[in-house]
């Protein structure tokens, strides 16, 4: 499946398809993202597609960040990039092609605005810190975000 030109990561459209990509607990968003979450939504397919449209035309300097040495890569390219969802508002979290194309990183944007952060190498990575990289059971019972 292709986005703007760029090819899903098949561990997450498995993840998609297998209802694996959902609102995962509080605690691991935190010890992810370390940030408390707002509204969190993981896009689904749709959401993405919609998302990703208008992603292509944005030209705010406060969403684009800037170049950031010590805390690489600080910036992002709506071009080689997709958005995966937000943990709020004004508080997206994409994948990033520019370094690799068959396994883009995850950065999201730091809610003090405009430094974009690396939360995870990969998607495989990203599903595994957040617990999402294997199915729920009947004995999960990890709150989740609302």
């Amino acid at each position: 499946m292709q986005i703007n030109g760029l090819s899903l990561p098949g561990a997450l459209t498995r993840a998609i398809g297998e209802r694996r990509w959902r609102r995962p607990a509080v605690e691991a968003l935190r010890r992810v993202f370390r940030e408390s979450p707002v509204r969190v939504q993981l896009y689904d397919l749709e959401a993405m597609q919609a998302a990703n449209q208008r992603w292509l035309a944005e030209k705010d300097p406060a969403y684009l960040g800037h170049s950031d040495d010590k805390k690489p890569p600080g910036n992002i390219d709506p071009a080689t990039s997709l958005l995966l969802g937000h943990l709020g508002p004004h508080m997206p979290f994409a994948l990033d092609y520019r370094v690799s194309g068959e396994r883009p990183r995850v950065l999201y944007l730091h809610s003090g605005g405009d430094q974009w952060i690396t939360v995870a190498g990969d998607i495989e990575q990203l599903l595994a810190r957040l617990q999402l990289d294997r199915p729920p059971t009947d004995d999960d019972e990890t709150p989740r975000v609302r």
